[in-house]
């Protein structure tokens, strides 16, 4: 069943409630059968209305796709969105992001969605950019706002280089999950990647020279 679940800031109009309505059923159906085995007359089934209608708000088949991987990127990272990390040490505060981000690649659901995003990149190669845009440059930079903060605090070294470290952890990370999760087929729990979060973290704070 749908998971999205953002509150407007403001009161919908009737058209802006009726473009989210498709881009849920949309999204989900997107999940459910994969960008080649979906059609628009499938949507239309399930949506209510007319291919006319989707077309009205999306433009076309590939479009709409777009627009589901940017409202899904959305919705993964709700949570991560009301982390707080200020006022905790580094190791803690990374040690807070990389949990949340096995949480959410490891889920099922976000399973289904990367094998999407792959597929779907071979069709609409715009896939692949706001996949990254609302994806993994939300994640590198929070862990870079961490970083500067911890800086600021004086918990990491001056001279240290920090640009590339949020691509490093988030990269290395990510590839082990989505590989495990997704190339395998493998069911796995948090906690099974607790010790590659902690060497990960262990890595950092010795190449910052953590004060």
């Amino acid at each position: 069943m749908p998971q999205l679940h953002r509150s407007p800031t403001s009161t919908p109009t009737r058209s802006e409630d009726r473009r989210r309505n498709l881009l849920i059923t949309a999204s989900e159906l997107f999940l459910q059968q994969g960008y080649d085995g979906l059609s628009m007359d499938a949507i239309v089934a399930a949506a209510g209305g007319s291919k006319a209608t989707i077309y009205r708000y999306f433009g076309s088949k590939q479009a709409l796709l777009v627009a589901v991987v940017e409202y899904l990127c959305e919705d993964f990272i709700i949570d991560l969105k009301q982390l707080d990390t200020s006022g905790v040490e580094l190791a803690r505060g990374l040690e807070m992001i990389l949990e949340q981000l096995v949480a959410v690649v490891t889920s099922p659901r976000h399973v289904s969605f990367y094998r999407l995003v792959v597929n779907g990149s071979a069709h609409v190669p715009q896939v692949g950019q706001t996949w990254y845009e609302h994806g993994p440059k939300f994640w590198h930079q929070l862990i870079a706002n961490l970083l500067q903060e911890q800086r600021q605090r004086g918990a990491i070294a001056t001279d240290a280089s920090t640009s590339e470290v949020p691509a490093i952890l988030f990269d290395a990370l990510f590839s082990h999950l989505t590989t495990r999760t997704v190339m395998l087929g493998q069911t796995c729990t948090a906690k099974a990647f607790q010790p590659m979060i902690q060497e990960l973290i262990a890595l950092v704070m010795r190449r910052l020279q953590v004060a």
